[in-house]
């Protein structure tokens, strides 16, 4: 099905100049922005000011971990805002995925420059809560648990209180954190913690309360996206296998022999679902074995989402909606994607992607807001420029919107305010 395409408005005039004065970190947050509430909308070019906007109430709903739950569905109750303008961007850099709760949002910066610390902001207005300075390391990444914050990156993990950034625990790892993501259970006060060394890849479980390292399981090769759990079943893959782990103790209970696996395992009543090999498939729980094929893919597969049994589905080619049960495509787009990750609220679906059908002269890359039924755009948010690139994932709570990108290098929140009138905005 092709989405409808609904008239919108200009509301804004695009003929000022930007201003010679503007600084050069203000400068570099462009973008096209949309603004109506329903149907498409229209793409208007600008050269944004601050960008330092508070919402008029706190966006509410969390976010608590990579794919916002231990299954890995990516998906929420809330609902997206009816127009993805930028209110404000962070002082502190990130290119990692936040975590949002409790009307806070946690972001982490593991490179040298401008400093490795991990942050608390305000979901309001993006001001500073706390900081906590870490040690360099290739990758971050982090969970919240309870009223903790974990933490991963380097060679270790931290709890820190989520109110005053204070360390709970601390441990040190004999390997790596693995360039994924770090899996928590909250009902078990768990978190599971991919790791690699020149031994291999393990996953590691620790309490998330105490820090005690409670089970590791060795496997073969590097381990491909976030663990996800189902009851008392770990699934976890390594680019050659899927395996299906004991929570209670990391017993193994199955393990079937996969090939290129692309994003890791998504739990369903109805079986895994699982990108490997050019395929987007279910497999039987029991066993891994597969049992349908819903998709196939040439390309790049970006990310896969759950929601009242549909698999929202992003590739390099297109976004799509499929019935996990019979594999039924119930709307297909030529919205490409061009970064990792989407998420699934309520009454949408927010993914990166380059789409013809956006009112622009050329294909940016953008984070759009898709209408979950039907594929119908709702808003845009783009940015032009060489070399353009989101660097995280977005992350959907009840009214905004988090992103990072590398022309503001830190993170921006989205949502219902209205576009910039100050002097500057074209």
């Amino acid at each position: 099905m092709k989405p409808s395409k609904t008239s919108g408005t200009v509301s804004d005039d695009s003929s000022r100049k930007c201003e010679t004065s503007r600084t050069t970190e203000n400068a570099g947050r462009r973008a096209f922005l949309t603004a109506t509430a329903a149907g498409v909308s229209v793409g208007l070019g600008g050269c944004l000011g601050d960008g330092d906007r508070s919402f008029s109430s706190a966006p509410s709903g969390s976010w608590r971990q990579y794919m916002r739950d231990e299954g890995n569905t990516g998906a929420t109750g809330a609902t997206a805002p009816p127009r993805g303008n930028l209110a404000w961007t962070s002082n502190a850099f990130t290119r990692w995925s936040p975590v949002a709760a409790d009307g806070a949002v946690y972001i982490g910066n593991v490179d040298p420059n401008p400093g490795p610390k991990i942050v608390g902001l305000d979901a309001t207005d993006g001001s500073e809560r706390w900081s906590v300075d870490v040690e360099e390391a290739d990758h971050y990444t982090s969970a919240v648990v309870g009223e903790l914050l974990v933490a991963a990156y380097g060679d270790r993990v931290v709890a820190l209180d989520r109110e005053s950034g204070d360390r709970e625990w601390t441990d040190t790892l004999s390997g790596t954190v693995s360039r994924t993501e770090v899996t928590a259970v909250p009902a078990e006060s768990l978190v599971l913690v991919p790791e690699a060394s020149d031994r291999g890849a393990t996953l590691r479980a620790f309490d998330a309360a105490t820090g005690e390292r409670r089970w590791s399981v060795p496997l073969a090769d590097r381990i491909v996206g976030a663990p996800a759990v189902r009851g008392d079943e770990v699934f976890v893959a390594s680019e050659s296998a899927l395996y299906c782990l004991d929570i209670a103790g990391g017993g193994e209970v199955w393990n079937r022999g996969v090939e290129n696996v692309a994003l890791g395992p998504r739990p369903t009543a109805d079986g895994i679902v699982l990108a490997a090999d050019g395929d987007l498939a279910v497999r039987d729980g029991d066993g891994g074995a597969h049992l349908r094929t819903l998709d196939g893919y040439t390309d790049e597969a970006y990310g896969v989402a759950l929601a009242d049994g549909t698999a929202y589905w992003l590739t390099a080619e297109g976004l799509a909606a499929v019935s996990v049960e019979d594999g039924f495509e119930e709307w297909r787009l030529d919205a490409r994607g061009c970064q990792e990750g989407l998420c699934v609220g309520r009454d949408a679906v927010v993914a990166p992607v380059r789409y013809e059908e956006f009112d622009l002269e050329v294909a940016w890359p953008a984070v759009a807001a898709f209408d979950r039924e039907t594929g119908d755009v709702r808003w845009y948010y783009h940015l032009d420029g060489f070399d353009v690139t989101f660097t995280t994932p977005p992350v959907l709570v009840d009214g905004a919107v988090y992103l990072a990108a590398n022309t503001f290098d830190s993170l921006g929140a989205l949502g219902d305010v209205p576009l910039e009138e100050e002097p500057g905005l074209l």
